[in-house]
């Protein structure tokens, strides 16, 4: 099975509760607070986006490294059956006291 990656750009999960209030409550200002306070408020809303996307860049690896490790295990468990079963042909099953290793 290949491995799917997500798509999911920030843009597509809605912001916060906490920072579309600000964002209210930034609109309700006078004039000259309100422009300070939503160039604050648009780099707040960028840093959590790019927090969101960074973690799900994270999410991703770590799924693709679980994947990765599964294959790994299983080609390892498969490599372990085949010494064993060449070992048995070499030495026969009995003389396993005489096993190199």
């Amino acid at each position: 099975m290949k491995y799917q990656v997500r798509i999911d750009t920030p843009e597509e999960h809605p912001l916060p509760v906490e920072i579309l209030e600000l964002q209210r409550l930034i609109d309700n200002c006078p004039a000259p607070q309100r422009a300070q306070l939503s160039i604050a408020s648009r780099n707040i809303v960028k840093c959590h986006r790019r927090r969101l996307h960074i973690l799900n860049l994270f999410q991703d690896a770590l799924s693709e490294m679980r994947h990765l490790v599964h294959h790994l295990r299983f080609d390892l468990e498969a490599t372990r059956r085949e010494r064993d079963a060449l070992r048995a042909l070499l030495y026969g099953d009995g003389d396993k006291d005489c096993l190199p290793g």
